[in-house]
């Protein structure tokens, strides 16, 4: 009988080991399956509205994607946060994909050691839904998914985001979806959880208030969000450059005061603005893209911000 109960908790282990009977790819050998993922195109900005000197704004246009717009880069990774539900009851797992090869796949078994996730409690190489003959005891799954750069997990679980003014600095994006259909192949879409900034070069920046992601657990569905308490201030660079936060002054997603300066002291001050005009908080404000001008010599006040 203790017999027979230990072999049955050896077979529940069994069923999620992230490395039983897995030898070095990510497709079970005994029967079971695991979710067929795949990650859409990486996404593109939206313009957000400015007001230039002589009154004009920039177009409220989505990018499009293109040949020649944004690309996942080889050896992108994306964290998955996935929480199976049978009634009431809830099993949470973590895996990740990597790109490579122009697809996505799940880690293999050299990879899950160089990024140090092999020895963490609930980390998953593949996402298996059924038992060797079959058969499920799950309604249906929702994976959270998350970019935050190409960090890799320290012993707690924790990846540390670049800070918005860093050479380092990342773009943040999320995804999810649900399913009962585990057969079926599950798309994530990502959508930026930032803005951008375009900084030209010669000007140095000071945002008075943002929003800004400090790290990610990878038992938390959701990465870690802070408000500065500081403004941040950039010294000029030569050449262009892309800062990602939110520039917001708090959740209700009141905008904050940016201030360009040039080289030699002219100056611009402005608020971003949404199509709407209006943000009800600080997500109003995910994907957004402000190009911030050029400036000539003399300072301008930009009208109707």
């Amino acid at each position: 009988m203790i017999r027979n109960i230990f072999l049955l908790m050896l077979s529940a282990l069994c069923a999620w080991s992230c490395t039983d009977n897995l030898p070095g790819d990510e497709a079970p050998t005994d029967g079971r399956h695991s979710l067929n993922i795949t990650v859409g195109p990486k996404p593109a900005f939206t313009d957000g509205t400015l007001t230039r000197a002589d009154g004009t704004t920039l177009p409220e246009t989505r990018a499009v994607q293109t040949d020649k717009g944004p690309k996942w880069e080889e050896g992108d990774v994306v964290w998955l946060y996935a929480t199976f539900h049978k009634g009431k009851e809830e099993n949470v797992f973590y895996s990740a994909l990597k790109y490579t090869g122009g697809a996505w796949r799940y880690l293999n078994e050299d990879e899950t050691a160089t990024l140090k996730v092999n020895n963490i409690p609930g980390f998953n190489r593949t996402l298996i839904y059924d038992n060797p003959d079959g058969s499920t005891e799950y309604d249906n799954v929702r994976i959270y998914a998350y970019y935050v750069g190409k960090d890799w997990p320290d012993k707690d679980g924790d990846i540390h985001i670049p800070a918005p003014g860093s050479d380092e600095a990342i773009p943040v994006m999320g995804a999810n979806s649900i399913t009962s259909s585990f057969s079926q192949p599950i798309t994530l879409s990502f959508t930026y959880l930032c803005s951008r900034l375009r900084l030209p070069a010669g000007c140095s920046l000071q945002v008075d208030a943002y929003k800004y992601w400090t790290k990610y657990h990878l038992s938390n569905n959701s990465p870690d969000i802070e408000t500065a308490g500081t403004s941040l201030h950039l010294d000029a660079t030569s050449a262009d450059r892309d800062i990602y936060l939110l520039p917001v002054a708090n959740n209700q997603g009141t905008p904050a005061s940016i201030t360009l300066t040039r080289s030699g002291g002219a100056t611009w001050t402005f608020k971003p603005r949404l199509g709407t005009g209006t943000a009800t908080g600080a997500s109003d404000y995910y994907g957004q893209s402000y190009t911030l001008p050029d400036l000539g010599n003399g300072s301008v006040t930009p009208g109707g911000m």
